[in-house]
């Protein structure tokens, strides 16, 4: 069986659909699957409470209105562990860098600390001495301990030596780790960084800290195949084909393993950048893609949680043409019947280039109605 709905058109972010539909399919997992719990006791709870919610409730919304400070502080953490991470692996890079010859030093070595430096400032060309052996995020368990973690963010920005802004905006253009740490490293002393990001950053702060709570809580696709065995059950070929808006897609393959399962896809999108890539000298400032079904439920109402493995996106005349493999997790219950694939709403990712850190940034499309596969499954 295969729909396609219409409806209202509005924007959304590919990216938030699919952390609300892997929160949801946590929520609905077989009772004998475990999960995992992020680190550190206030992203735990924090964790905790999203779980409890009803599926209804979007967590960004949620997260940003009733868990505003929480998240605030939890991002600053994250924010401030992320440059210790980042000292520590120069300060691993100089030494391995140091048996080299003198030119390939100097020239990795200059490259290094002139994008260290358009961010961070001295913070990770000065000395390693001030590297904090432990993670923040592992100690903090409520607003108490707040001040502490204000205290690290004093030190860092001393040993930057950057001037101070009073209101930065690096991180309104590109809401990444790295680009916030770096409007943090600015703020003057007398603005409260926590308050700061509960009230200029909101969006963006719910954002990282759900997807780092996602990343620690589910296996990676890398860990899955790395542990999957062999296949379990003969894969099928079910070659449904599915279309919303400018999308076409098709499912090719699934195979089964005793970890998890994978969907292989292939996709056109109609799109006027494909075009012009293919007879003109152009250069997008986005790359959009098809990021596969966000839900996929079997006859018993349980949930899989769903990660993009890989992509592989191509521009032919009028279209881009995409290869994706998924990979979902748990392992198939042995007791489904069928498989339920849903995108509700449907939509296409859309990710800008980035004008200063190196992570794309995820930019709103507009919704392709609904999709909705129904695959029977071989006993």
């Amino acid at each position: 069986m295969i729909t396609s709905q219409s409806g209202p058109v509005v924007l959304v972010v590919a990216d938030d659909l699919q952390r609300r539909e892997q929160l949801a399919a946590l929520r609905r997992l077989r009772p004998t699957i475990a999960i995992a719990h992020p680190r550190g006791p206030l992203a735990r709870q924090l964790f905790m409470d999203l779980l409890a919610c009803d599926d209804a409730i979007d967590p960004l919304p949620w997260l940003i209105s009733a868990r505003a400070q929480t998240v605030a502080l939890l991002a600053l953490a994250l924010a401030l562990d992320f440059a210790t991470s980042c000292a520590a692996s120069r300060s691993n890079e100089r030494r391995a860098l140091a048996a080299a010859s003198d030119a390939a030093w100097s020239a990795a070595m200059r490259e290094a600390d002139a994008r260290s430096r358009a961010l961070f400032g001295r913070l990770l060309t000065a000395s390693d001495a001030w590297i904090a052996p432990d993670r923040l995020v592992d100690r903090i368990a409520d607003a108490r301990d707040a001040d502490a973690v204000r205290r690290r963010l004093s030190q860092m920005r001393a040993r930057s030596e950057l001037p101070v802004e009073t209101t930065p905006q690096r991180s309104l253009v590109e809401p990444t780790i790295a680009v916030l740490l770096a409007d943090l490293l600015r703020l003057p002393d007398a603005v409260d960084p926590v308050a700061w990001l509960a009230t200029a950053r909101g969006e963006a702060v719910a954002r990282l800290s759900l997807d780092a709570m996602l990343r620690q809580v589910m296996p990676t696709p890398q860990h899955l195949l790395a542990e999957r065995g062999a296949e379990v059950r003969p894969p099928i070929r079910p070659r449904l084909r599915v279309r919303a808006g400018s999308l076409i897609a098709r499912l090719e393959r699934m195979e089964f393993y005793a970890n998890c399962f994978r969907l292989h896809f292939r996709a056109r999108i109609i799109s006027a950048d494909a075009a012009k890539m293919m007879f003109q000298s152009f250069t997008p400032d986005a790359l959009t893609r098809w990021n596969g079904v966000t839900r996929v439920v079997d006859d018993a109402g349980y949930r899989y949680v769903v990660q993009i493995e890989d992509y592989e996106v191509m521009n032919q005349c009028w279209w881009w043409r995409q290869e994706l493999t998924l990979v979902c997790w748990p392992a198939l219950d042995a007791a489904a019947r069928s498989l339920t694939l849903h995108q509700q709403p449907a939509a296409l990712a859309r990710y800008r280039i980035p004008r200063i850190g190196d992570q794309m940034v995820p930019l709103a499309m507009p919704e392709l109605g609904a999709l909705q596969v129904r695959i029977p499954l071989p006993h």
